[in-house]
């Protein structure tokens, strides 16, 4: 009686420690995908002078939905709608990929928080578990007609 403990139990210890680390390799995965598509809808927002308003937002959003179908993103398709976050709603309705777009003011303007999804999928499992992924523009200065943003 030599050895203390039997081969399947090292099976099944050697099986847990090879589903953890594939368990870790694909959340780190999924939230560097995420982080990625984020900081892409930051970048598209900022390409426009004025930000994420009325007159850019067909515009945005088309750009956007066009390289979240690239990315190979998740589609939204159980039409789930963006939270109120800080009481504020979101400004974009996620039609075809579930991203959300949020305006705050400061003293020196407006910045917009951008919101995605990490998703993981287990199998067997009915639910998917997903988390937030956020970051934020750069403040879209108020301009007046002579050129020099004001300060509110």
């Amino acid at each position: 009686m030599k050895e203390a403990i039997g081969n399947s139990a090292i099976f099944t210890i050697a099986i847990v420690l090879i589903s953890l680390v594939i368990a870790v390799f694909l959340s780190s995965l999924n939230y560097s995908k995420a982080f990625k598509i984020k900081t892409h809808i930051v970048d598209i927002i900022e390409n426009y002078e004025d930000g994420y308003i009325a007159d850019n937002r067909d515009r945005i959003d088309t750009e956007i939905e066009e390289y979240l179908r690239e990315a190979g993103y998740r589609v939204n398709t159980n039409n789930q709608q963006c939270p109120v976050i800080d009481g504020r709603s979101a400004l974009n309705n996620p039609y075809n990929y579930r991203y959300c777009i949020y305006e705050y003011s400061s003293t020196r303007g407006n910045y917009y928080r951008v919101v995605t999804y990490m998703y993981l999928d287990i199998p067997l499992l009915s639910n998917v578990l997903q988390f937030q992924v956020a970051g934020q523009t750069k403040v879209f200065y108020h301009v007046v007609d002579n050129g020099i943003p004001t300060e509110d």
